[in-house]
């Protein structure tokens, strides 16, 4: 098992920063308010910095994540911001189980390493409605063929 600690670090630092995965939060500072959610359909880039795209949901708003469909860059590892197109910001903690088998189907040029499944929760930043949510997805870790170059995209749609 030790001969796959790289990849193990390399899958942890992807999903960190596969802010891919969570948003809610307290609207106004009312306690009893429901975070607000988001559907996204893309996520990718490398193991640390991710642009996130097509979301939709009651936190694809102006005084959130920005009118839908909503976008925005993510970076970080285990703890990640998102900063969305409007200039607001989503921090998030992150964990992640491998799932096998695995379903990726890599692009031209890459060979699949794993897929896992992200679980998210907002923990803070300037997107304030986000603040409290949780969500998730399923998240495909690919090595290029020549060079090695991590990259980090989403199987199917996912929700912050």
């Amino acid at each position: 098992m030790r001969r796959h600690s790289p990849i193990r670090l390399l899958i942890c630092a992807a999903i960190a920063g596969s802010a891919s995965v969570a948003a809610a939060a307290v609207p106004g500072g009312i306690a009893s308010a429901a975070p607000l959610h988001l559907s996204c359909t893309s996520l990718s880039g490398s193991a640390t910095s991710q642009t996130i795209s097509g979301c939709t949901g009651t936190g694809a708003i102006a005084a959130d994540a920005g009118t839908p469909p909503a976008h925005g860059v993510s970076t970080g590892a285990t703890t990640s911001t998102v900063k969305w197109s409007n200039g607001k910001t989503t921090i998030m903690t992150q964990t992640h189980k491998v799932v096998t088998p695995n379903a990726c189907v890599a692009p031209a040029g890459y060979t699949k390493v794993s897929e896992f499944l992200g679980t998210d929760k907002v923990t803070g930043g300037t997107a304030t409605g986000l603040i409290g949510s949780t969500g998730g997805g399923k998240i495909c870790l690919f090595k290029k063929t020549v060079g090695g170059t991590l990259l980090v995209k989403n199987l199917g749609p996912f929700t912050i």
